[in-house]
């Protein structure tokens, strides 16, 4: 109760503190930004471009964006650079900001240096991705609104206070990014009471919001170099700043903090404060919320700066406001400078580029771009755009190794590049293909040889994956692959299959004995053949089947900071050497990548451990495990699984580590490989449809079918009401594997509900359909 009271009692200081005057009508609303992009468009049509790149949650406003570029109809290879004016509605000034920027670069088209970033950058400018949340500031309903407008309560009423922090309704978009979604923002949020301030909600779950969506979309197809991003400060502890990416609670520094601060440095430098002082102050970002910048440095490697502009005078004047935008506007125009091949205004310029492409064919290649040195595990893979083949990474200067890498081509690794401080530098890369090879087979029982339902995983660039009902297809390449065939009741095989160059269709037959359970724990009798360090609980919400235990169910629902907890068996488990064995379970871990490492760990007498195996990172879906036992083959241990943590803040502690279903196994599994000639019919059904992945699914499913020869497919998504809802393919497909996914959302892009859906696979010659379960 005094937790409560004290959230109510900070909630009405800060509505006090932050309450706003009516806003100002020098500010641009929605239909002023329409207006106005449009005009320019037909005033520049050879420079400018209006686009709308999706809409926003309630109202179903337009997010325009406007492409400036010296072939604006074209997607040229040039970096791109993108400023985005609003996202939280009532920091108004960065949409000034992002007008008066696009307007003087058009109207100073043949000046330098505005014409020199027309001819080579693209240019992206969306004034704003929150227009539903400005229209409530712009139209006086509330200056102090943050949020999108969506109806949380589900009353068909918006529900708004113009005190700060008590808008019951809209979701926080800068807080529903998917990387590091989790945490929420706790700025407001005293421990233990598992709620957010109402102005701070990160929405229901991660990409929940279409602002969101519309921008991530946007930003896989462009794929930013650099971005700024415009907020302000409303309490004004923020005010004046520019942040670059990223060190997380001044701990955790991301692999280019350096050159990030070297950017972070030169753009505020160049903004000078409103009291004349000198420049704004640049620092690294160091939150975790699920934010825009994060999410862009994460997936592309954008250079993504957060600059807080103006005081915690969010909304002044015309006559400050101009004055903040003309400063402000200095910082624009160092970061378009340092994007360009050389600058005199700006000397360090260093990049890398150039174009990826099938050795082979001359055509360009969409390839993962690896710079060692600036390579983390929690990195998306950064690509070439697939059109062109073209890729930037912006970079200090230095010697690097780089790796360029698709599914279907031979790594090619350059060691020792050198990038220059004042240029570009140009790396072209040309890879050589694998030889293709259709991998198909059967797994069997060895008990009568009967089918029997297994998942199949393929190692590889993308690790392919099938759930089979005991035939399956790949479409792979040469080389050697780890195979991995597990089915419930029968005990796994793991091994390497060589698919050597001469090889264009392989045979494997893989058998299974059923399995002899040496030790079982699914937790349905609790915990007593346990010993248990840490708040381990066993609860139902999050399992495999039945229970599962987790170590951080209590309070905040993360783990400690620095905390080392385990379980481990009561007594010792026998590892016959009769057969061989497999210790396997169910996971679903969230911890900090390299950081915050899960071990097995097995023991003798129960105080000696030896690790057996480690794992980390995001991998919060429901996966199995086998680690391999035969080396401890007649021997008595004790098994421990143990989380530590090595932190000093609770943000960077995670969700933790959920167990299920831990079995030690023992049997025999083989694997026969045979060549088949080139022209042979594959022994696989012409079409195979596996089962959806994950299912439930909250998010994305991902539907995968292998077919024997090329056909025309047709997959299309109904609900129970036969009533169809998408259609995710109507056309040919190449014979192979393939996968398509499902976002939950119908053909016009709108969410569809929580529920049961049928997934209907169509070809020439049969039909087969697949359950789907939407959870929201």
């Amino acid at each position: 109760m005094k937790k409560l009271l004290l959230l109510a009692i900070l909630l009405a200081g800060l509505a006090a503190a932050f309450a706003l005057p009516p806003l100002p009508s020098c500010y641009h609303d929605n239909a002023e930004i329409e207006a106005e992009l449009l005009a320019l468009e037909a005033q520049y049509p050879a420079l400018a471009k209006v686009h709308i790149i999706g809409y926003s949650e309630l109202d179903d406003l337009p997010i325009y964006a406007l492409k400036i570029s010296d072939n604006v109809l074209a997607e040229e290879q040039e970096p791109a650079v993108l400023l985005i004016g609003q996202v939280h509605a009532e920091e108004v000034l960065g949409v000034e900001t992002t007008m008066s920027n696009l307007s003087q670069i058009l109207a100073n088209s043949q000046a330098l240096p505005y014409g020199s970033w027309i001819s080579q950058l693209e240019m992206w400018f969306i004034p704003t991705i929150n227009p539903e949340g400005l229209s409530v500031v712009t139209d006086d309903l509330d200056p102090s609104y943050r949020k999108n407008k969506r109806d949380n309560n589900n009353n068909g009423v918006f529900d708004f206070s113009t005190l700060v922090g008590y808008d019951v309704d809209g979701v926080d978009i800068n807080r529903n990014f998917p990387f590091n979604w989790v945490h929420g923002d706790t700025l407001f949020t005293p421990a233990g009471l598992n709620t957010e301030a109402y102005d701070y909600y990160r929405g229901p779950f991660p990409v929940s919001e279409s602002e969101t969506r519309a921008l991530m979309q946007f930003c896989h197809a462009q794929k930013p170099v650099f971005c700024i991003v415009w907020h302000s400060s409303r309490s004004g502890n923020l005010s004046e700043k520019v942040f670059y990416p990223l060190n997380w609670y001044a701990t955790r520094p991301c692999p280019d903090l350096a050159l990030g601060q070297q950017i972070g440095e030169g753009v505020a430098a160049a903004i000078i404060r409103e009291n004349g002082s000198g420049g704004y102050e640049p620092s690294a970002s160091e939150g975790r919320k699920g934010d825009i910048n994060n999410w862009m440095y994460q997936q592309f490697g954008t250079i993504c700066l957060v600059i807080e502009c103006g005081t915690s005078n969010l909304q002044p004047d015309s006559t400050l406001m101009v004055n903040t935008v003309q400063r402000c506007s200095n910082g624009v125009w160092w970061l378009l400078n340092r994007a360009l091949p050389f600058s005199s205004a700006v000397p360090s310029n260093s990049m890398l580029t150039g174009t990826i492409r099938n050795a082979a064919t001359s055509q360009p290649l969409e390839a993962e771009i690896i710079v060692e040195q600036r390579h983390a595990p929690w990195f998306a893979p950064r690509k070439s755009d697939p059109a062109s083949g073209r890729y930037w990474r912006p970079v200090s200067n230095g010697a690097y190794t780089l790796r360029f890498r698709k599914k279907g081509f031979a790594d090619l690794v350059i060691t020792g590049q050198n990038v220059n401080n004042g240029s570009w530098t140009t790396v072209n890369a040309n890879l050589q293909p694998l030889n293709p090879v259709t991998l198909s087979g059967t797994v069997r029982s060895t008990v009568g040889g009967a089918l029997i339902p297994a998942r199949v995983i393929l190692f590889d660039v993308e690790n392919d994956t099938l759930q089979t009902g005991g035939e399956f297809i790949f479409n792979t390449y040469g080389g050697a692959h780890r195979l991995e065939v597990d089915a419930p009741g029968y005990y796994p095989y793991a091994g390497n299959v060589e698919l050597g160059p001469g090889a264009h269709s392989v045979v494997l037959d893989i058998e299974l004995t059923p399995a002899d359970y040496v030790f079982v724990e699914d937790w349905e009798n609790g915990v007593s053949n346990w010993v248990t360090q840490g708040p381990w609980v066993l609860q139902d919400e999050l399992a495999f089947s039945g229970r599962a235990l987790t170590d951080s169910w209590t309070g905040k629902g993360f783990y400690d900071i620095n905390c080392d907890v385990h379980i481990r068996t009561a007594g010792p488990v026998y590892n016959p050497a009769s057969q061989n064995t497999v210790l396997s379970f169910d996971q679903h871990l969230y911890t900090e990548f390299v950081y915050d490492s899960v071990r097995v760990e097995v023991s003798p007498d129960g105080s000696a451990w030896q690790a057996v195996w480690s794992d980390s990172g995001q991998k919060d879906y429901w996966h199995r495990v086998y680690i391999p036992m035969s080396s401890f083959a007649g021997t008595n241990l004790y098994l421990r699984f143990r989380l530590t943590d090595q932190s000093n803040d609770i943000d960077l502690t995670d969700p933790g580590w959920t167990l299920d279903n831990i079995r030690l196994l023992a049997g025999f599994s083989t694997c026969g490989l045979t060549p088949v000639a080139e022209d042979a019919v594959p022994p696989a059904p012409p079409c195979v449809f596996y089962p959806a992945c994950p299912n439930p699914f909250r998010q994305t499913v991902k539907l995968q079918f292998s077919l024997a020869k090329d056909a025309p497919v047709r997959m299309e998504i109904y609900n129970l009401k036969g009533q169809k809802v998408r259609t995710l393919a109507n056309r040919q497909f190449r014979k192979g594997l393939h996968a398509l996914d499902w976002d939950g959302t119908d053909d016009d892009k709108a969410p569809a509900g929580s529920g049961i859906y049928l997934c209907r696979l169509s070809t020439a010659d049969r039909t087969i359909t697949r359950k789907l379960i939407l959870v929201k």
